[in-house]
């Protein structure tokens, strides 16, 4: 009986879409022109376009700085050998607001020198990842310090310009 009752429910609810049209309005249109016109409203004017202060070069910390690394105590010599020991890079040239520290690693056979590229940013901060690692710090006046995160070694560097 119960089966029978929803039959009927369903009889019902066919003639009532055949008698107000529903089952002839194209719904997949309706519904597309719907939401086209949602998003529509929704977009309004872009603004003026800037761009980034952080990618614009920063030429105020341009020039050569002379420097020490050191590893920090949370680096470990890889493979127990003293794969982490670097001379360093002993000058730093940072050109318009960008530079390059290599940091060769003469007791790892093939002696690679992986280099970290660096950005500076308006406030004497800079930074840069690669797949070597990172590189971060800043500048304050004519003093440098930072920071290397490389491949199984990490570093704390100081440098003063020249």
């Amino acid at each position: 009986m119960a089966e029978n009752s929803g039959n009927r429910t369903m009889n019902v609810n066919s003639e009532r879409a055949e008698r107000f049209r529903v089952t002839a309005m194209p719904q997949v249109r309706c519904c597309t022109m719907v939401w086209m016109l949602m998003i529509t409203g929704c977009a309004g004017s872009m603004g003026t376009m800037h761009a980034d202060p952080i990618t614009m070069p920063v030429m105020s910390f341009d020039g050569a700085y002379r420097g020490t690394i050191r590893m920090t105590p949370s680096a470990g010599d890889a493979n127990g050998a003293s794969w982490c020991q670097t001379p360093g890079q002993p000058v730093i040239t940072v050109a318009n607001g960008q530079f390059s520290y290599a940091v060769p690693h003469p007791n790892v056979p093939g002696n690679p020198t992986p280099s970290f590229q660096a950005t500076m940013a308006r406030d004497g901060s800079f930074s840069g990842q690669g797949n070597e690692g990172t590189i971060s710090g800043n500048v304050h006046g004519t003093h440098m310090e930072g920071s290397i995160d490389g491949a199984g070694c990490i570093y704390a560097f100081t440098a003063d310009r020249i």
